[in-house]
C-alpha cells in the first residue's frame, strides 16, 4: 500500500512528477536557447517554476506538493538521457559541472519544499503580501517621478539664480569634506571638479543619492552614482566618482585644438554640453577664490 504522504505517494504522484520534469526541461531549454542564461539564472528559473507549480497545486487541491522537489530529480534523469542519447555528450564531464549543479538544485528544492512550501497554506501571495509590494511599487514610482521631473531640486543653476554666496558656502562645505580627494596638482581642473560637484549636489541632494545607492543594490542597473553623478554599472563611492571625473577632465585637457591645449570653457563644453552654462557660471565664481 503506497503512502499518501512522503516520497511514496502512489503511481499518479510519480507520473505527476515525471510529466512536470519533462515540462520543466522543455521550458528551461527554451529559455536557455533563447536568452543564453547562466547556470545560476537557470537555477533561479527552476525555483520559480517550482513555486508556480506548487501555488497552482494548492489552488487546485492537487495533493502532490509534499515532495514536489522530486521534479528536480526527474529533471536530472531526463537531462542525463538527453546528453547521452541526443547530444552524445558525457553528462558527467567535470568541466561542465552538471553533477554539482543538479545536486545543489535538488538540495535547494528540498529545502524550499520542506521549510517553506509544506509550512504554508498558500504559496501565492496573500492580500497582506500584495499590500506590501503595492506600497513598494508606489514608492518606486514616486522616486522615478521626482527624479525625472527634478522635483525638490532646481532644474538648472542659472534659472534658479544661485547667487555667489550660496555657491561659496557650498564650495566651503564640499572642500572641507572632499579636500583629500581633490588634492590634485592642476588647480584649474580642481576648481572645475568643485564646480561640477556643486552643480550636481544642487541637483541631487545627499539624501537622494543615498536612495540611488539603495536602488542600485536592489536592481544592479546602471545609474548616476556618487557626488559627481557618474554613470556606473558597479558600486562606486563619492571619492571614486571624483577620481573618475578628474581623469576624464585630464584627458579632455590634453586634447589638441589648433596645436594648443583646450581652454577651460572648451573642456566644460566637452564634458557637459547640456549643463555647460551652469557649470561655467559656478566655475567663474569658484576660480576667484
Amino acid at each position: 500500500m503506497w503512502q499518501k504522504r512522503g516520497v511514496f505517494m502512489g503511481i499518479f504522484g510519480w507520473i505527476f512528477y515525471i510529466v512536470l520534469g519533462f515540462v520543466f526541461f522543455f521550458i528551461l531549454g527554451f529559455i536557455s536557447n533563447r536568452y543564453s542564461i547562466t547556470k545560476l539564472e537557470k537555477m533561479v528559473f527552476s525555483i520559480i517554476l517550482l513555486m508556480i507549480t506548487s501555488g497552482v497545486c494548492f489552488r487546485l487541491a492537487i495533493p502532490y506538493t509534499n515532495d514536489i522537489f522530486l521534479i528536480f530529480v526527474f529533471l536530472l534523469v531526463i537531462d542525463i538521457i538527453y546528453h547521452s542519447y541526443y547530444l552524445e555528450k558525457d553528462f558527467f564531464d567535470k568541466n561542465d559541472d552538471n553533477v554539482k549543479y543538479y545536486l545543489f538544485l535538488i538540495f535547494i528544492g528540498l529545502f524550499i519544499n520542506y521549510e517553506f512550501i509544506n509550512e504554508v497554506s498558500s504559496v501565492f501571495l496573500t492580500g497582506d503580501d500584495l499590500r506590501i509590494i503595492l506600497w513598494f511599487l508606489i514608492f518606486i514610482f514616486l522616486y522615478k517621478f521626482i527624479q525625472n521631473n527634478n522635483i525638490f531640486v532646481g532644474k538648472n543653476v542659472v534659472n534658479k539664480k544661485m547667487n555667489s554666496e550660496s555657491i561659496l558656502v557650498s564650495y566651503a562645505k564640499l572642500k572641507y569634506q572632499y579636500h583629500d580627494d581633490c588634492s590634485y596638482d592642476n588647480k584649474e581642473l580642481v576648481d572645475l571638479i568643485y564646480s561640477i560637484m556643486i552643480f550636481n549636489n544642487s541637483k541631487r541632494s545627499k539624501l537622494l543619492r543615498k536612495f540611488d545607492y539603495f536602488m542600485f543594490r536592489l536592481n544592479g542597473k546602471s545609474r548616476p552614482l556618487g557626488i559627481m553623478q557618474v554613470n556606473s554599472k558597479k558600486f562606486i563611492t563619492d571619492s571614486e566618482s571624483i577620481d573618475i571625473v578628474y581623469k576624464k577632465l585630464v584627458k579632455l585637457s590634453e586634447k589638441k585644438n589648433n596645436k594648443s591645449k583646450l581652454k577651460i570653457n572648451d573642456i566644460i563644453n566637452s564634458y557637459a554640453k547640456d549643463d555647460s552654462d551652469d557649470i561655467q557660471y559656478i566655475f567663474d565664481i569658484v576660480s576667484k577664490f
